[in-house]
């Protein structure tokens, strides 16, 4: 952990991005646009044009209290500002399979975000739940990290005791369930846990990202043969998997993604929030009324994020198969340079401009006089002789196999899978979208939803731990029996493949 000496807060001071924010000139025009862009609409991530569009509203709005003259540049201008700055408070980036650039909130700007919300006089504090959220911790952990048996099967009697007791009360209608104050409390905490929940999954994502750039920061350095560079990365990959924040978020991914929680957290949360004490948070917040969306869309963003690591690694083992090795060698060592150059600047910035970051040896055009060139000579007319060729007999080829071959529509294979989409909660299995629409095409068409989910745009999960079975029904491959115009009889193939899940899309 970081000592917070006077060293630290020295150096916090200059180089925090949330100091940075709340002591900006455009303090109220950054806070307030952020804000509703990013963590009043619950948004990961918004596209380059819309969040001009919403940035030209917001200084519309702005310019009708306090007049032009107050913010007199353009939405655009200002967000390429926020973005290309150094130090900006905005990411932006391309994602996969789209040609818009899409932006995010850095993690430092949305705890600057969350600490002026919790500024904000609570018209409610509750005390009573978060001490016994924290008792129920204390006991969980000493339950879980204790060696002596005995201890722990005394504690789980006790615990059973107290439920049974709890079960007589019930039963004699001696338990009346939680006081209003009681629920409004455990509300207002569940929203806040739900909300801090969901701002640390940027934070998740920033390490990661930083993670990811240290990997690709040790190719272009390193100089050794591609065993020693692959082990070094592949090391790096490891740490990824094996930290306690990779083991953490793939343990909550890996929930999420369960039936029972899905159906279970939609359910009870249906349920709570029908509840008249309810009525008033939702007024207000409507985080709850949205929980599991919120987080499948955070969670999945972040898992893109972990993938995309694995596909710098794939990257750059293709890139080393590769018969141009003379052009590779010299972007690694232009790539060596910018990260050398990039760390001479940050250790004295008094180099930046006295440090040149590349530089040319003298050189000179090669000038070619028009003279040196070769006379015009006219290109020499070429002449074929043909002699037509008639075959004896035409050939017997047989090809009706040939213009058998089916064509599968990937394009309507995709639509099927949007047409579940909207008849469900959210997510369908491959299974129920053949069960919707049989295969037509047998094994073809269920290999080409197979490639929807691994390559498409359309959202999916593969669990390779829990299998599913498919089954179709297929002609049969015997012989028609001679002088019978019966059809032969229908034959059903079953194939099994680990779970595929399609997911709806968050974007809309």
């Amino acid at each position: 952990m970081t000592t917070l000496n006077y060293d630290y807060f020295n150096q916090f001071k200059e180089q925090s991005l949330a100091l940075k924010l709340l002591r900006s000139p455009h303090f109220a025009l950054l806070t307030s646009f952020f804000y509703r862009a990013f963590i009043q609409s619950n948004q990961r991530s918004v596209p380059f044009q819309q969040l001009v569009a919403l940035l030209d509203q917001h200084l519309f709005e702005i310019a009708e209290l306090e007049g032009d003259a107050l913010y007199p540049k353009s939405a655009k201008a200002y967000l390429d500002d926020w973005v290309n700055s150094r130090g900006g408070y905005l990411r932006k980036y391309l994602p996969q399979h789209t040609d818009e650039p899409e932006c995010d909130l850095l993690p430092e700007v949305e705890k600057a975000l969350r600490y002026l919300e919790d500024m904000q006089r609570r018209q409610f504090v509750g005390t009573e739940s978060r001490l016994k959220l924290l008792l129920e911790m204390i006991n969980n952990l000493v339950e879980g990290t204790g060696a002596d048996q005995r201890s722990r099967l005394l504690a789980l009697k006790q615990r059973k005791a107290e439920l049974e007791q709890q079960i007589i009360a019930v039963k004699l209608g001696q338990d009346a369930g939680f006081s209003d104050t009681q629920i409004r409390e455990r509300l207002f905490l569940l929203a806040d846990v739900s909300r801090q929940l969901l701002g640390d999954f940027r934070q998740v994502e920033a390490n990661f990202r930083s993670l990811d750039k240290q990997t690709r920061k040790t190719i272009s350095l390193s100089g050794g043969h591609k065993g020693d560079v692959l082990d070094q990365v592949f090391s790096h990959q490891d740490v990824i998997e094996a930290s306690d924040e990779g083991q953490s978020f793939s343990s909550f991914f890996e929930l999420l993604m369960t039936p029972q929680l899905r159906d279970g957290m939609r359910n009870n949360l249906q349920t709570l929030l029908t509840q008249e004490q309810a009525k008033d948070l939702l007024q207000r917040d409507t985080l709850l009324s949205h929980l599991y969306k919120y987080l499948l869309e955070a969670g999945s963003k972040v898992n893109q994020t972990r993938q995309h690591i694995t596909d710098q690694l794939r990257r750059y083992i293709q890139e080393q198969s590769q018969d141009n090795k003379r052009i590779l060698e010299l972007i690694r060592e232009f790539e060596a340079k910018a990260h050398q150059y990039q760390t001479l600047v940050a250790d004295d910035k008094t180099k930046a401009g006295s440090t040149p970051f590349s530089s040319i040896p003298g050189w000179q055009a090669d000038i070619e006089p028009i003279f040196s060139r070769q006379l015009f000579q006219p290109s020499q007319s070429e002449s074929f002789t043909t002699t037509e060729v008639t075959p004896e007999g035409a050939a017997q080829v047989d090809l009706t196999a040939l213009f058998a071959l089916s064509h599968i529509d990937e394009l309507q294979l995709e639509r099927n899978i949007q047409s579940c989409l909207q008849q469900s909660t959210g997510q369908v299995t491959l299974a129920d979208v053949v069960t919707h629409y049989p295969l037509n095409y047998g094994l073809e068409e269920l290999v080409t939803y197979l490639k929807i989910a691994c390559e498409g745009q359309q959202n999916a999960s593969i669990d390779e731990q829990q299998l599913q079975r498919i089954s179709w029904q297929a002609e049969s491959d015997l012989p028609a029996e001679p002088g019978s115009d019966e059809p032969q009889p229908s034959l059903w193939r079953q194939v099994q493949l680990p779970t595929v899940t399609f997911l709806r899309s968050t974007k809309s």
